[in-house]
């Protein structure tokens, strides 16, 4: 139901899945480099054109995963 309160229009796996297609290949660093305001909300302006959700957990897990990973 967040379609209607999204500024873009879209559902939040709409939003999700749009953030992991951004993250695919970039490294963990690249990542973590992502810039986002007070909120968690990216503030790249190809990144919102797509993502209006906080996506600093979503950070936070793909940095966990690439530790993991090593």
């Amino acid at each position: 139901g967040m379609k209607k309160a999204s500024k873009i229009g879209k559902e939040w796996k709409e939003e999700a899945a749009a953030f992991a297609k951004y993250v695919v290949g970039k490294t963990a660093d690249e990542v973590k480099g992502i810039a986002v305001d007070s909120e968690g909300k990216a503030t790249d302006k190809e990144l919102t054109a797509s993502v209006t959700v906080h996506v600093g957990d979503f950070m936070k897990i793909l940095d966990k995963a690439a530790a993991n990973a090593k």
